[in-house]
Order: structure tokens, then C-alpha cells, then sequence
């Protein structure tokens, strides 16, 4: 080959090296890294969907429950673990059914409180759909939990004579019967897998405590209030470590008379009739319901009862004792709450 032929063919492959490098170098420029300082994305190309997010579904209540289990339960008989959400639930204590219904779901079937021949609470009725009776909370029917054919039983040790016999049906929680609502209710959370709706429920009696809190002090002052409840026995006070008693002195920051105070080693003590009036309270809820309905209207009758400055001045209020003391649930709570403010803030 001569020179000059080496020289064209020289020329060619540097004319067509370079026209690789340009190639190269603008692909670089418009395909290289997103994550590179010096790359720039359009808007367009910024909104533009990845494969990924094209095809992957949205998350439904569903899924999201589903992604709940599987979860373990600690409770008073030792753990259990939920592999998936249980769909037959029975509930022997009505407050698992105020929890559940608060959580936007229900029993399969329920005790009811009270003597035999009562019925599921009246403020739940509408939102119940053909939940079956399981007996009372004091005597749980075992034929008509059988039937039913649960796949988890919720209970409280309050019906322990009854464990062995229940917990040979279906696997069963047994949750302290004087437990703080809000553990309860977290509990169901996770059973149910609506720990989230859970929280809600809770943040919102929260909030609404705070508000009447302050209102209840500025219309009270340094008023006490007792919460009381006549029975065959004698008249039963409750203290402050008492569950309801708990609410209003604790959540509604409500003043006890120093009777009250003192009941430090029971949630309550029983007085005679003739005694009332130590308990020196400047106002008082009454409970009574159908079971001791007589007991509350001699009390009302009695001259020891009329010559109280409270009672005088229209500062005693009637309440449901069976609403106030037993259902025991977020939405029970929150009626208590409502009735409670609406007597105080409404007085004289």
C-alpha cells in the first residue's frame, strides 16, 4: 500500500472515531443516571409513572387488615396467636361488644347484663345485626356457645369458675375484668386487626375530656361530687380507683369530699342510710336501675336524704346505674361523659 493510501485510510477511521465518540457522548447526556447532579428531568418525564407503580394495587381496608396478622395476644391465661382475623366471635362481658362495635365491627354473640330476660343495651341495639344471647355475664349459657361454633371466645376473669369448661370450645382471651378501657380497646385493635381505628376511638374521648374538663372547673369551683348507689345492703360509695369513679375524677378532673378520698383499699365501701350524710358532698350522682329500683326510691323518701343541702338545692342527679357501671366500653364512656357534663354544667 502507498503512502497516500495510508494517509485516506488514516483520515476515514479518525472521521469515523470521532463520530462514535458523539454518539456515545450524547447518549450519555439524555439516558445517563436520574440520581446525577448535572442530569435534568423534565416536568413531563418527572410525572411519568414507573412500571412498578403502574401495576401495584391500592391498598384496601382489606389488605390492610390482612396485613395485621399474624399477631400474639398476652392475656391473664398466658399468649395466643392470631394467624388471621377470627370471623365467629363470642363476647362474654357486654363491654367486648360496646369495644367491637366502637371498632366498627361485632360478636357473633354476647352475655347480657343483668338477671335473665335482658336484652343487649339499649344504645348499641341499632348497630347489632343478629347477634346471638350466650346467657348472662354471671351464668354463660355453654350449650348456646357451642352452638354458635366460635373461633375465639373473649372473657374476663370474672368468669373463671367458667374457663376450663369455655376454653374447651374455642380458643379463649381472658382479659382482667377491671383493666383500664383503653388497654381493652387496644386489645380488640389488635384482635381485629383495627389498631389504627383503635387509636382514633381513644385520641377522640381525649380531646373531648379536655374541653369539659375546663368547663366543668370554671362552673364548679371547689364543688365535690360522690357517686353513689343504694342497695339492699346499705348504701355503696365509690372511690376514686373505681372504675367509673375513675372517670369522673380522674378524666373530668371532678373534686372528691374527703369521704371519698379515703376509700383507698376497695373501689367502694357501704354505709347505712342513716350515715349518708357524712359523705358531705356538695353534689351526688344517684345510681339506680330496674334491679335496685327500691332501694333508690327509699332512699329518695328518706328524711336524712331530703335534708341534705344537695338534695335541697336540686344538686343530686339520677343516672342508670347499669349504663354508668356495667357495659364499661368507649361508647358507654362517652354517654357517661355527656351525662355527666350535661347534669353538672346545666345545674344551679
Amino acid at each position: 500500500m502507498n503512502r497516500a493510501t495510508k494517509r485516506q485510510s488514516s483520515s476515514l477511521l479518525m472521521v469515523w472515531m470521532l463520530a462514535l465518540v458523539l454518539v456515545l457522548t450524547a447518549c450519555g447526556t439524555n439516558g445517563g443516571n436520574a440520581n446525577s447532579g448535572n442530569a435534568a428531568q423534565s416536568p413531563a418525564a418527572s410525572a411519568e409513572p414507573s412500571p412498578a407503580s403502574e401495576t401495584q394495587a391500592p391498598a384496601t381496608p382489606e389488605t390492610q387488615t390482612a396485613a395485621a396478622f399474624p399477631v400474639t395476644i398476652k392475656h391473664m391465661k398466658g399468649e395466643y396467636t392470631l394467624n388471621e382475623k377470627p370471623k365467629v366471635i363470642a363476647a362474654l362481658d357486654v363491654k367486648f361488644v360496646d369495644q367491637l362495635v366502637a371498632l366498627g365491627e361485632q360478636p357473633a354473640g354476647s352475655v347480657v347484663a343483668g338477671a335473665k330476660g335482658a336484652t343487649f343495651p339499649e344504645y348499641l341495639m341499632d348497630q347489632l345485626n343478629d347477634v346471638q344471647v350466650l346467657g348472662t355475664r354471671d351464668e354463660p349459657n355453654l350449650e348456646a356457645i357451642v352452638a354458635l361454633k366460635p373461633d375465639l371466645i373473649l372473657m374476663t376473669d370474672f368468669q373463671e369458675e367458667a374457663y376450663e369448661s369455655v376454653s374447651k370450645i374455642a380458643p379463649t382471651i381472658v382479659l382482667d375484668f377491671y383493666e383500664d378501657w383503653r388497654d381493652t380497646l387496644a386489645t380488640i385493635g389488635k384482635i381485629t386487626g383495627k389498631q389504627t381505628e383503635a387509636v382514633a376511638v381513644q385520641q377522640a374521648y381525649e380531646d373531648k375530656i379536655v374541653g369539659l374538663r375546663e368547663q366543668l372547673a370554671a362552673k364548679l369551683g371547689n364543688d365535690t361530687v360522690a357517686l353513689i348507689r343504694p342497695r339492699p345492703e346499705g348504701i355503696r360509695v365509690h372511690g376514686p380507683e373505681h372504675r367509673t369513679g375513675s372517670i369522673l375524677y380522674e378524666d373530668l378532673g371532678l373534686n372528691a369530699p374527703e369521704f371519698v378520698k379515703a376509700i383507698t383499699e376497695d373501689t367502694s365501701v357501704e354505709i347505712s342510710m342513716e350515715t349518708v350524710a357524712d359523705i358531705g358532698a356538695d353534689r351526688y350522682f344517684l345510681l339506680s336501675d330496674d334491679l335496685f329500683a327500691k332501694d333508690a326510691a327509699e332512699l329518695a323518701n328518706s328524711p336524712v336524704w331530703k335534708s341534705m343541702d344537695a338534695v335541697k338545692n336540686n344538686r343530686a342527679y339520677d343516672v342508670n346505674a347499669t349504663l354508668w357501671i356495667a357495659y364499661y366500653g368507649p361508647i358507654a364512656i362517652n354517654i357517661i361523659v355527656d351525662q355527666a357534663a350535661e347534669a353538672l354544667l346545666g345545674a344551679n
